[in-house]
């Protein structure tokens, strides 16, 4: 079954999707924490297709879009990296509600790995936290947006100078704030520093790109992503892929 709601306070209410558990009696409650910018729609077939393999192995799912991102409420210029930090804690609440499961498991993906992993500290019951390709570090992946950004605005040659300049200064077509910018580019390595390696899984696409942590092993599921890459076609759910992912966030 799959439930979607609103939630949250007035002003600033999320979208969520809940998947019930096959059997109705799950235990563990996974909550989806989405990409974002260009990757957050390329990998929505792929993250519902996991949250439904989730269920059927009796786990209750909540996926939730971010402030200003997806059906939630907000613009993208309006909202922060803390206000997102926070929207994760307010996701656990609300699916250990809905659920009354007593252990959480978070997967983080792409730049929400960062994110996830600051939100901890406010997320009771934590018992897992899996990250799908995370990013380095919020500078690295700030230029990498810019650099997708500047490639979609020349390809648009019926753009007047005015529009072809303010299309440089946003990132994936939206104007985002100069707080966010200064937080993400705060957000480094030491971020996945801070959980413990026993409740830390790694899923990596590329054999290639080491986990910034020394120490922490990655579960490598051989599939091309090609994030870094100037496309906004979904990424179609690969079995290699979502049987690791599965893997991770069901294993007790």
């Amino acid at each position: 079954m799959n439930e979607a709601f609103f939630f949250g306070p007035a002003a600033r209410q999320l979208f969520g999707n809940y998947h019930a558990p096959a059997g109705g009696d799950g235990q563990v409650l996974t909550v989806i924490c989405p990409p974002l910018f260009f990757d957050y729609m390329r990998t929505q077939p792929t993250l519902r297709r996991l949250a439904i393999s989730l269920a059927e192995r009796s786990q209750h799912v909540l996926r939730f879009d971010y402030r200003g991102t997806g059906d939630s409420f907000g613009e993208p210029g309006e909202v922060t990296v803390s206000d997102w930090v926070e929207d994760i804690a307010l996701a656990v609440r609300e699916g250990l509600d809905i659920s009354g499961s007593q252990k959480v498991r978070l997967l983080g993906v792409r730049a929400s790995a960062l994110l996830a992993c600051r939100s901890l500290g406010a997320v009771s019951n934590f018992q897992r936290l899996v990250l799908w390709d995370p990013v380095p570090d919020g500078a690295a992946y700030l230029q990498e947006i810019r650099g997708v950004q500047a490639i979609l605005v020349q390809r648009h040659l019926r753009l007047s100078r005015d529009e072809h300049h303010q299309g440089i200064l946003e990132y994936a077509g939206h104007p985002v704030s100069e707080r966010m910018l200064n937080e993400f580019r705060l957000l480094d390595a030491s971020a996945y520093s801070v959980v413990p390696s026993s409740k830390l899984q790694v899923v990596s696409t590329s054999p290639v790109k080491p986990f910034p942590v020394a120490g922490v092993s990655q579960n490598v599921a051989p599939v091309a992503c090609n994030w870094e890459m100037d496309t906004e076609e979904p990424f179609m759910p690969q079995s290699v892929l979502l049987e690791r992912l599965i893997v991770c966030l069901t294993t007790p």
